[in-house]
């Protein structure tokens, strides 16, 4: 019998014997030889395994085993292959996760941008308030009046407000002394700016006289004032289309008139409409009114009247 033979028949001896194997301070088994190579391909076994077919004190490794080496060296590549593939399918994973949500970020960073988009039109872009259509009236801007009841209007059908005891007439006396070549303030806008600077460089402002003969100093500036009004007149949009959110059909003319305080502030408000001169309309406006930012002046106090016209499209 030639040498190989006897190899073969080593081989074939020792994958049919009974093997132990070691795992940590565990003797396990016995195993065949064949279930031994099965193991080994399903890295249960590897070749530092200490295994035996003798008993406890004949273990050995099993890449020193002539019948399991072949076994030990085809089961490493083998699993290694499968590790690379699980680690190149776990990475291809990660970047689909990742595309996947950077695409959901774009995706809601569009949608949130299309939706602010969307509200800042129906807030404040003239003609688009979905089915509400706005038109404003130029603003007129006047010296502020004395104050007066609250109920300053009257409307068809309402009671007929009280009119307040006018002031005992003036003697000659008591009149100041008229002011020369008297300057009247205009009514419409825009209006011509009024500011002056005196030879102190203190603005004087401009001089007008009332029926009375009283001679009163104007330092706002009526151009400023046009322009703040133009420019955030459309933030109201909000308020009357909320407004017609809450009165299905809502149309009106809503004339407002307010007065902007020294401090550059609107201190007053007057709706001029029965059934919104109080409440959230009127709520709305005045606190987006607050937020306008007028020049501080000095002196009289300025009151301007603002109209609205609000109605269905078509």
């Amino acid at each position: 019998m030639s040498a190989a033979q006897d190899l073969h028949d080593f081989e074939r001896a020792q994958l049919d014997a009974q093997w132990l194997y070691r795992q940590g301070d565990l003797v396990l088994g016995p195993l065949t030889g064949h279930q031994v190579v099965e193991k080994l391909y399903t890295g249960e076994l590897t070749g530092e395994t200490d295994v035996s077919v003798s008993g406890p004190s004949g273990f050995r490794k099993l890449k020193e085993l002539d019948a399991f080496q072949l076994h030990v060296a085809k089961a490493a590549v083998k699993l290694k292959v499968e590790a690379e593939a699980r680690a190149a399918h776990a990475k291809r994973t990660r970047q689909r996760l990742i595309v996947a949500g950077v695409a959901a970020v774009v995706l809601g960073a569009l949608g949130f941008g299309a939706w602010q988009i969307a509200r800042y039109s129906a807030v404040y872009l003239p003609g688009t308030q979905g089915e509400l259509d706005i038109q404003v009236d130029p603003p007129i801007i006047t010296v502020a009046k004395s104050s007066v009841p609250e109920e300053r209007f009257e409307y068809p059908g309402q009671p007929k407000q009280p009119t307040p005891t006018p002031k005992p007439a003036e003697t000659a006396l008591d009149k100041p002394e008229k002011v020369d070549k008297p300057e009247k303030v205009a009514s419409a806008s825009p209006l011509p700016k009024t500011d002056r600077k005196s030879p102190g460089g203190r603005p004087s402002g401009k001089v007008i006289t009332d029926a009375d003969g009283l001679a009163t100093e104007v330092n706002y500036d009526q151009g400023a004032i046009n322009r703040v009004v133009k420019q955030h007149q459309n933030s109201l949009f909000r308020c009357f289309q909320e407004e017609a959110d809450r009165r299905p059909g809502f149309s009106a003319k809503v004339p407002l008139e307010f007065t902007i305080g020294n401090d550059g502030r609107v201190a007053q408000l007057w709706v001029d409409h029965p059934q919104l001169k109080k409440g959230p309309l009127y709520e709305c406006l005045f606190g987006e009114m607050k937020k306008w930012p007028f020049k501080s002046y000095t002196g009289e106090r300025a009151t301007v009247n603002l109209s609205f016209t609000i109605g269905k499209k078509g």
